[in-house]
């Protein structure tokens, strides 16, 4: 049995690294000098305070221009499309009717219709398009089954 031949012993292995947290297990095989395993406690915190502020300051840069004052739908000028057309009752007595019209050039319109009377909002659609001169109420639509209709919006006091 002696003159079976015995591979020699392999020398240990490195231990595992894990990225950002250097060695896990600390020990001789740890190194010292690592910049993220040194200062991971105040890169956690840095990244943590710029995640909370901006959950604080992005949806006000993002966020859209609601037209919703009637002097501001009076206005503006609409060419586009009726995009989205949807309602929104927060409250009973108050539900804001809202449509998204895209324009030329993929410029977005978010009108609020809440001071207006929902028969023009019932008798728009989706897929219709919308065209609307400054200072003016008469909308001027044009349908894919009649032909084109010119309705006129008008506000609640």
């Amino acid at each position: 049995m002696s003159d079976i031949p015995v591979p020699p012993r392999r020398a240990p292995r490195k231990k595992l690294k894990m990225p950002l947290f250097g060695g896990m297990g600390g020990g001789a095989s740890a190194n010292k000098d690592d910049f993220f395993g040194k200062n991971f406690g105040s890169i956690l915190i840095a990244m943590t305070g710029m995640a909370f502020a901006a959950q604080i300051f992005l949806p006000n840069i993002w966020s859209e221009k609601v037209y919703n004052d009637a002097d501001e739908i009076t206005e503006m000028a609409w060419n586009g499309s009726i995009r989205k057309k949807y309602t929104d009752a927060k409250h009973k007595s108050e539900i804001h009717y809202y449509l998204l019209i895209k324009g030329e050039k993929g410029k977005k319109q978010l009108v609020d219709l809440v001071e207006a009377d929902p028969v023009f909002f019932d008798q728009v659609a989706v897929p219709q398009r919308v065209m609307k001169a400054a200072n003016s109420l008469d909308v001027r639509v044009q349908r894919f089954s009649k032909p084109d209709t010119t309705l006129r919006i008008k506000f609640i006091n």
